[in-house]
């Protein structure tokens, strides 16, 4: 945030805020056409008429025949410092006749000397406005001035005198609020300050408001010159308006620039500001506010807040993809409803603010994700099933402690592996040998575990101890009930492929073997052990104990042999979830070693 708001209060932010700003009044609604503004247009026909400049007797008759119609107010956007001949008495005539003619006048800048209106009019404040327009360094027109002084005088702007003889009319006076600034019919037209809204340190000199321009092009009813002293132009249409005579020739180039780059001739930059002073006064719509920097740094604050907060939410990319479209929609539609309501705040900016806090959320929390993924693999690598390692990570937020895994209680089934003889078998064998050969039996033997969702704790030895039903803890009897028949199917086919590869050892002249198998269903604690160097996963409790000892039981029953090479001896407990597909055989009731109760056990039959 710090970053964005620095970027924001040295300006760096204040373009792309103003584009941004034209793009959001295109979402607002459209308005109708201002029936009170009549524009007539001095076009390149017109030139090639009546010649440039208009002669003085061409707005004399103009102005006449405009005067005639029963305008309520005139407005003239030509300059006219030097009498043109023919018709200049007529001219002042007509000037000095009609008070509801206003003159503009250019108050001079920089690139341009002062122009002032007709002599006649001179030092008539009531009847002569300045053309001065506020442009942004992009050359559009944003704001809009009310006031300015010069030569110790204060003047008038063009469309702000228009107003102000329109409202004549309606009984309507100008006048200030309590804090001096200019109200019309009680609606206050506040100066801007130099940090309005997106602006940043902008130049304050005159009285300024933003321009409220409407959602689309607003067209005034529009006629040319040749039409109005061609008696073209119905008397009703002039009638009690606001008539604006301008330059529409783009020979002229009087043009200003709208929001969005549009590129409109100056006259109709002045019908939008006396349109839009004539709905404050006359239908009460307030101008444009905003935000003091404080509910804007608060506004920014916001976002960065749910920025950060939707990339700490876990979930999959589709549920966030779904988060950052009501996201953005909810930030973008909200500034359109306050602009819609008058109030323009920046939208660059929280923008930024939110974007970033939700990379930078989502970069950490997937980084602290990779770690807790790796610290997981770490205890789970290779001895889970692919099906499993999902589900564990998908529930990682029940399972998963910092530092390790949670011990929880959880029923599971425990499956123990030994090699019958071993000692004897290693002995005969070349150390290198015996390592080859073991591990092909013990990666047979794993992945015979792993594809039937069990999971290989520890190798002992020749001795394997794998789990089914762990990490992911199981709710129901169902879920138990698969976990021993999945841990009774791999023993079985234990047996299966250990003859195979007894076939195939035979050929190469390595030795066979045999093996037994103890299973036992019941309550154990899960979890990690040791410390952060050295962690694994494993299971304590009696279950882990009872299937060691029912694959170590009394080796003269139903010893495993060449065309069996697995016995497998089970518990009750085991026993009991298994379903027709499986034929025991009970071997009896026995006090098995080191326990103090007795156990049934049985015999799964190959």
């Amino acid at each position: 945030m710090m970053i964005i708001t620095i970027l924001q209060y040295v300006g760096m932010l204040e373009g792309l805020e103003l584009r941004t700003f034209d793009q959001l009044l295109l979402k607002r609604p459209a308005i109708e056409i201002d029936n009170r503004i009549v524009v007539i247009g001095e076009t390149e026909p017109d030139i090639r008429r009546f010649g440039h400049p208009l002669s003085d007797k061409v707005l004399a008759d103009a102005l006449q025949a405009i005067e005639s119609a029963g305008a309520r107010v005139i407005g003239v956007d030509k300059y006219r410092d030097v009498a043109v001949a023919p018709g200049s008495e007529e001219f002042k005539s007509v000037l000095k006749k009609y008070t509801n003619i206003v003159w503009i006048f250019f108050a001079s800048d920089s690139n341009q000397n002062f122009i002032p209106a007709p002599e006649i009019l001179e030092n008539n404040p009531e009847r002569t406005g300045f053309n001065n327009v506020v442009e942004d360094f992009d050359g559009v027109s944003r704001r809009g001035l009310l006031f300015l002084d010069m030569n110790n005088n204060s003047y008038y702007s063009f469309p702000l005198l228009l107003t102000l003889h329109y409202l004549a009319g309606e009984q309507i006076s100008a006048g200030s609020d309590e804090q001096g600034n200019l109200s019309l019919n009680d609606i206050s037209l506040k100066q801007i300050d130099a940090n309005f809204g997106a602006y940043i340190g902008m130049y304050a000199g005159g009285y300024k408001i933003m321009l409220d321009y409407p959602g689309l092009p607003q067209s005034f009813r529009f006629f040319t010159l040749s039409e109005l002293l061609d008696n073209k132009i119905p008397t009703d249409i002039l009638q009690d308006k606001i008539v604006l005579i301008g330059g529409m020739a783009p020979s002229l180039s009087d043009y200003r620039l709208f929001p969005n780059q549009m590129r409109r001739f100056g006259v109709e930059h002045h019908a939008y500001f006396v349109s839009q002073l004539l709905n404050m006064a006359i239908k009460q719509k307030s101008p444009l506010k905003a935000w003091s920097n404080n509910y804007e740094a608060l506004w920014l604050l916001l976002w960065c807040l749910i920025g950060a907060f939707t990339g700490f939410r876990r979930g999959g990319l589709l549920r966030l993809f779904f988060l950052v479209v009501i996201e953005s929609t909810l930030l973008i539609s909200s500034n359109v409803a306050l602009l819609n309501q008058g109030w323009w705040i920046p939208l660059v900016a929280p923008t930024l603010g939110w974007i970033s806090s939700l990379a930078i959320s989502v970069l950490y929390f997937s980084s602290q994700e990779r770690v807790e993924r790796g610290q997981l693999m770490q205890l789970f690598a290779s001895h889970v099933s692919p099906e499993i390692a999902t589900r564990l990570w998908d529930s990682r937020e029940q399972f998963f402690n910092e530092g390790g895994v949670r011990p929880h209680t959880l029923t599971a089934t425990v499956l123990f592996t030994d090699i019958a003889n071993f000692t004897s078998v290693a002995e005969k064998m070349e150390p290198l040998v015996l390592m080859k050969w073991l591990n092909e039996y013990m990666g047979e033997m794993s992945s015979l575990v792993t594809n039937h969702n069990g999971m290989v704790n520890k190798y002992i030895g020749d001795a394997i101890m794998a789990i089914f039903g762990v990490p992911v803890k199981r709710e129901t009897e169902t879920e138990i009930a698969n976990d021993a028949q999945n841990a009774v199917q791999c023993a079985i086919n234990f047996s299966s492929r250990l003859r195979e590869l007894n076939e195939e050892w035979k050929k190469q002249g390595l030795p066979t073997i045999t093996m037994r198998v103890g299973i036992y269903t019941g309550s154990l604690v899960a979890g990690s052990f040791g410390g952060v160097v050295r962690m694994e996963y494993t299971v304590i409790g009696d279950t882990v104990n009872t299937a060691s000892r029912l694959e170590s039981f009394d080796k003269s029953i139903a010893p495993p042999n060449e065309k069996n090479p697995c016995r497998i001896l089970i518990g009750e407990s085991t026993c009991n979830h298994l379903s027709a597909l499986y034929k025991t055989e009970g071997v009896g009731e026995f006090q098995l070693k080191g326990k103090d109760e007795y156990l049934k056990i049985y015999q799964v039959i190959i």
